[in-house]
């Protein structure tokens, strides 16, 4: 005996719905977390491991690369397959 009910299908725009929701979440969660790792890079890294002239670019690339790598591990929740 289960204690969970039973999943009723959904209708094509119920998915349809629920997929653009699911798609825009993941798109926010990527772009804050690429956000923090930029913000933490420019703020907190130490001057003895990046040149002070290159803070800014290399943090906004860092955080450029988190978001792609969190993107690309959630890629099928943004491109469903067939």
């Amino acid at each position: 005996m289960t204690s969970e009910l039973p999943q009723t299908p959904l209708t094509p725009e119920e998915l349809a719905q629920r997929r653009k929701k699911v798609r825009n979440v993941v798109l926010l969660r990527a772009f804050l977390f690429g956000l923090m790792v930029a913000a933490w890079w420019i703020l907190f890294a130490p001057d003895s491991l990046v040149d002070p002239a290159l803070k800014n670019p290399l943090g906004i690339a860092a955080g450029l690369i988190a978001m792609g790598a969190y993107l690309y591990f959630l890629r099928e929740s943004l491109i469903p397959r067939k």
